[in-house]
């Protein structure tokens, strides 16, 4: 059972065409979801943002000279070591 390729070229192109269509149908859904997810969250999340630590955070404290000479003594030993591996 030969095609010709005008037959072949003819069901190529429908092919192609539904392909696209559904992947064009699937990004729209996608973005109509992203977009109503985006205002549920806007609708239900606080006013304002809260500042979240990161899981080894130390806390800084910007007075005291001799905790900042320590820190500096710590950091320097730390690239010392780092660059004499």
């Amino acid at each position: 059972m030969e095609s010709s390729i005008p037959e072949l070229l003819l069901a190529g192109s429908r092919l192609m065409l539904i392909g696209m269509t559904i992947v064009f149908l699937f990004l729209a859904l996608l973005v109509g979801v992203i977009h109503v997810t985006s205002r549920l969250i806007g609708r239900y999340s606080p006013d304002e943002p809260v500042a979240l630590k990161p899981a080894g955070a130390i806390p800084v404290r910007s007075a005291g000279g001799e905790d900042e000479a320590e820190i500096v003594a710590a950091i320097t030993a730390a690239i010392h070591r780092y660059q004499n591996k």
